[in-house]
């Protein structure tokens, strides 16, 4: 669908209506777009004397000089072969995939569906075209009680100016047998992309879901703006893989937050690789007795990136589960932050939750700060826990390894995948796995030619 080729720079009411309109859009979404973008108006821009800001300062961004949408320089296309060249290089070939949509800028340009899941009856689709064919579903789930724009500035700018996205849907009872998968690509210096995703997993369902950001290296600067919400009903299970290669000159502003019902189970991985400044909001709520929540990350930074991660685990629920596990790896003046907050209700009795940050340190310019606060209220709880380290790579095992024939290069090359292994080893697709041990090579400097 044709909607404009490209909006005035900076970000306005006018925007937000054209944008609107331009889309034949509900009034019901229209109201939506317009209240988000009331409350972007009244909510000061984030600076580092708020708390969840502390460290992070994006004073840099010019938010006035970013075009709000920009249309694909191509039309939409039936298959991946018609996708340039450079995309299809990150999708690579032979993938076992249930369904692929693809994003250039704001516009959705490609989107397929396996045959069987569609018997099944689920629905894999861009956000725009699901608000036209299943807008009961849309209205009820998009942006109310699982993401709404009062979480924060950036969450009420994307809810004013969306474009693009996916909607999935599995009915209940229903497993998607392969990996539903999203590739988002930025290719526009100057532009801001507002890309949301919205999953509803009915009772009883199943899903593995990969969302996957790129850009290339722009000249100037970017903004990627995305939201995921997703609704895990009672007994599904979610596998949600959420990987960033974002280009050096991109700012990435990005919210996830999974609602979690009885007996649901959650398994998320983010990773964390590109962009100039990073700060992602990753929540689990388990919000129904029995549900459980396992959260995975990596993180690796170079040059001077700024990652900011703020993870919560929220149990209010009783006998509910959660347990995180971030690894990052930072050197030459890059710095990471992690604030992962664990919130115990007063009645989520039997709580078993932990969380553990662990930094490596590979330069003596990089910085890492891991904050975890613990917020316990419930009496009777079964474990709360929370440890972070930060250090530098281990001269006694650098030292074994060279002793037995390793260039200290390889030595550290070999301590530094064996950081990160266990935990890229769990992603669903060995293209992508191999894709992502090339990068962090290559990020260190230690890439084989």
């Amino acid at each position: 669908m044709s909607i404009m080729k490209q909006a005035a720079k900076g970000f306005s009411r006018r925007t937000v209506e054209e944008l609107s309109s331009l889309r034949s859009e509900p009034p019901w979404l229209r109201q939506r777009r317009l209240e988000a973008w009331r409350l972007f108006e009244a909510t000061p821009m984030p600076t580092p004397q708020d708390e969840d800001w502390r460290r992070t300062d994006i004073s840099a961004l010019a938010l006035d000089e970013l075009l709000p949408f920009a249309e694909a320089p191509y039309p939409q296309v039936d298959g991946i072969a018609q996708l340039p060249q450079e995309v299809r290089a990150l999708l690579g070939e032979g993938q076992p995939e249930g369904g692929l949509l693809v994003q250039h800028d704001s516009q959705v340009v490609h989107v397929s569906l396996a045959e069987e899941a569609a018997k099944q009856g689920v629905i894999f689709a861009s956000l725009e075209e699901a608000v036209r064919k299943q807008p009961e579903l849309v209205e009820r789930y998009f942006m109310t009680r699982c993401l709404s724009p009062q979480h924060g500035k950036f969450a009420a700018l994307h809810g004013a100016l969306w474009s693009g996205g996916a909607f999935i849907y599995v009915p209940q009872g229903v497993e998607v047998a392969l990996p539903l998968r999203t590739c988002q690509w930025l290719a526009r210096p100057g532009l801001a992309v507002f890309p949301h995703t919205l999953i509803v997993l009915e009772a009883g369902s199943k899903l593995t879901f990969i969302a996957e950001q790129f850009s290339p290296e722009l000249d100037g600067q970017a903004l990627s703006c995305g939201a995921s919400e997703v609704y895990l009903h009672a007994g599904a299970h979610l596998r949600h893989v959420a990987v960033q290669q974002l280009g050096r000159q991109v700012y990435n502003m990005e919210a996830q937050r999974h609602l979690l019902e009885g007996d649901s189970r959650l398994d998320s991985l983010v990773i964390g690789l590109g962009g100039k400044l990073t700060k992602l909001f990753a929540e689990s709520v388990l919000q129904g007795p029995g549900a459980s929540a396992q959260m995975r990350g990596v993180v690796l930074g170079s040059g001077d990136q700024h990652f900011d991660h703020q993870t919560l685990q929220e149990h209010i629920a009783p006998h509910c589960s959660s347990d995180l596990l971030f690894k990052v790896a930072v050197k030459d003046q890059a710095m990471s932050v992690h604030l992962g907050i664990v919130r115990v209700h007063r009645d989520a009795l039997g709580t078993d939750a932990s969380q553990t940050v662990r930094n490596l340190i590979l330069s003596e310019g990089a910085k890492a700060h891991p904050i975890l606060p613990l917020e316990i209220e419930a009496s009777d709880i079964r474990r709360c826990s929370h440890a972070a380290t930060v250090g530098q790579v281990d001269e006694n095992q650098l030292f074994y390894l060279m002793s037995r024939g390793l260039t200290r290069q390889d030595a550290q090359k070999l301590i530094v995948d064996g950081f990160f292994e266990p935990i890229l080893e769990a992603i669903p697709l060995m293209a992508i796995q191999h894709r992502l041990r090339r990068a962090v090579d290559e990020k260190l400097g230690l890439a084989k030619p």
